[in-house]
């Protein structure tokens, strides 16, 4: 059940009212049917891939429970550590296995082994890769005795792991932020519902208008077949062009899907955690990320960063940087070898394929690592070119910079292969064809004008309400405050835009 569709909002808007006309204490039991029918349908009614879900919750619901009655520290950490690796082994064998199968008979034929593994037929869980890291977030809050009390009812913890609305694509929630939310009885507010009305139909604005359109042209580049004997049309500038409009559409696309899942998660009084914190603001690749999927980032500085860097083994790895290289050495080697795990992680999560390991995960540890350890270098040089770095032209080249370095590590996950990512980069520098940013070139990918007019009309319009929230925090109150003619004419063009933007194309 796509979230764009009517069918999804039908099925909110019932769940909706039973949630509201059920009394307090047994409202969470509303969630409960509507999220088991939710994963059911995103399992396209396969049953049994829902029961790996309940599975791995009762797991969970047990281990939990069972740390609660143990004292012994050994004990305690076997449990959880034996648990989480069951849970990581699930996600990886549904999610990733590909990659281990495909490593494994490359290394196999430059063996000359003569070995060849077949993947098994199988489909993965819907919203595996989000309830899992949910499950693996609890058991650990629990462990950790950040949450005091573990959930005892399991129907509860089924809830909390699969709430309908983050399945798809988050974010990533917390148990201590969301149970009084989840289970506590909250009131209706007709300015909750009205707030989650606006921000869904915010998200709708973006994915339709703007992202779909966005998708058209990334297609035509990424996706074309040149025909034997012809040369690939879409080189040098074009791959640039290529980049910066992916993560345009990746942007409006997934913060989009989030908006529509936050609006509403908010129309049933649960708030959710945000995800997205205006990113292209920033003046660094770092900065850039932790605005870009927030509670991604969050999950893994909290659950595998610092962890890691506490372990016995890091502990251990610092003693000995500390006795062959001095103090400093002992505190940025185990910094950097942390970093380095982290962000292969994050490559390996977004997809098991080394296209994601590089492009999403290891390129921005090279760019971050290499910027930290030049650090002062590049400050020497500024103070030797005299540059004023409180200008505002300083910040503008920063953020330009980040969103170039990080279009072009995003960009690489579009492509079929790493391989073809970096030689598609490589022409960048090989391919001489600046004429493609003043001839018509950005006309020939998929869209008329019309329709190109319109797609840039609604990313400006995204601009301006990013600009507004910087100037005056939430653009919905700001709205609220407007006469009722104002506001209704904002709501009207937005529904009007996302229902059939095509009726206005006679007025463009």
């Amino acid at each position: 059940m796509s979230i764009v569709s009517f069918s999804y909002f039908a099925f909110v808007a019932m769940v909706y009212v039973c949630y509201w006309l059920c009394v307090p204490r047994l409202r969470w039991v509303v969630l409960f049917f509507a999220s088991m029918y939710f994963m059911l349908c995103g399992a396209q009614g396969n049953a049994a891939l829902c029961c790996i879900f309940v599975a791995e919750t009762l797991l969970t619901w047990l281990a939990a429970l069972a740390l609660q009655r143990l004292e012994q520290e050994r004990r305690k950490a076997w449990l959880s550590g034996s648990v989480i690796a069951g849970l990581v082994a699930v996600l990886v064998f549904y999610k990733d296995l590909a990659f281990f199968v495909n490593n494994a008979n490359v290394v196999s034929h430059l063996a000359g082994a003569g070995v060849f593994l077949r993947m098994p037929e199988r489909a993965a869980p819907f919203g595996i890769s989000y309830y899992t890291l949910i499950l693996i977030g609890y058991l650990l809050d629990v462990r950790w005795g950040i949450v005091p009390e573990p959930q005892k009812n399991p129907c509860k913890l089924l809830v909390f792991a699969g709430y309908f609305p983050h399945l798809t694509s988050g974010p990533f929630t917390r148990y201590g932020e969301v149970q009084q939310a989840l289970f506590g009885g909250t009131a209706w507010s007709l300015r909750q519902t009205q707030f989650g009305l606006q921000r869904l139909l915010w998200g709708l604005f973006k994915k339709l208008v703007v992202a779909e359109r966005l998708a058209v042209m990334v297609r035509t580049i990424y996706d074309q077949k040149p025909q034997p004997l012809e040369e690939d049309l879409y080189v040098g500038l074009v791959v640039v062009m290529g980049a910066f409009l992916y993560v345009g559409q990746v942007y409006m696309d997934f913060s989009g899907c989030m908006d529509i899942v936050l609006g509403t998660s908010q129309m049933f009084g649960i708030p959710l955690a945000e995800n997205f914190c205006r990113p292209f603001t920033s003046t660094s690749v770092s900065e850039i990320w932790r605005r870009w999927h927030m509670t991604l980032g969050f999950w893994l500085k909290d659950y595998l960063l610092y962890p890691v860097l506490k372990s016995e083994l890091f502990g251990r790895v610092r003693t000995f940087c500390k006795k062959r290289w001095g103090k400093q050495a002992a505190k940025s080697a185990p910094t950097y070898l942390g970093l380095f795990l982290t962000w292969f992680c994050v490559g390996f999560w977004h997809g098991g394929t080394w296209k994601y390991i590089f492009g999403s995960g290891l390129y921005f540890f090279a760019v971050i690592a290499g910027g930290m350890l030049l650090e002062p270098l590049f400050q020497k040089l500024m103070r030797l070119l005299k540059i004023n770095t409180q200008a505002w032209s300083w910040m503008l080249f920063q953020r330009i910079r980040s969103f170039c370095l990080f279009a072009v590590g995003v960009s690489i996950g579009r492509r079929k292969s790493l391989t073809e990512g970096l030689r598609a980069w490589k022409t960048v520098f090989t391919e001489w064809n600046p004429w493609v940013l003043f001839d018509d070139t950005i006309f020939r990918l998929g869209l008329d004008r019309k329709d190109f007019d319109l797609c840039m009309a609604g990313i400006g319009i995204v601009v301006m309400v990013s600009l507004l929230q910087d100037r005056y925090g939430s653009v919905r109150e700001l709205v609220a405050k407007q006469n009722l003619v104002f506001r209704w004419m904002i709501y009207l063009g937005l529904f009007f835009f996302c229902a059939d933007f095509r009726m206005l194309r006679p007025w463009i």
